[in-house]
């Protein structure tokens, strides 16, 4: 039932969100400085961008970045798995 290589690829991506949240909480709790945050919620083609803290610029910078890479890595995996078929 779960040999699914979709599925387990959904279950690393769960897992790897929620580790995130986990290091996000606990660096919180543990600096004693102010935290930056940055994300960015994509809804369809609209991106929302939030950040928050001292180093907002940096945070959303680096959110953009990531965003960009995953996008292309995303296009990039589904162009190779049109090619295998």
């Amino acid at each position: 039932m779960f040999r699914s290589n979709r599925f387990k690829l959904l279950l690393i991506g769960v897992f790897l969100m929620l580790v995130g949240v986990i290091l996000t909480m606990a660096a919180f709790f543990v600096s004693d400085s102010d935290i930056s945050t940055g994300t960015i919620i994509i809804i369809g083609p609209i991106p929302i961008i939030l950040g928050s803290g001292p180093h907002v610029f940096f945070a959303i910078f680096l959110a953009v970045v990531l965003t960009i890479l995953c996008l292309i890595l995303f296009f990039f995996m589904r162009h190779l798995a049109k090619q295998t078929k």
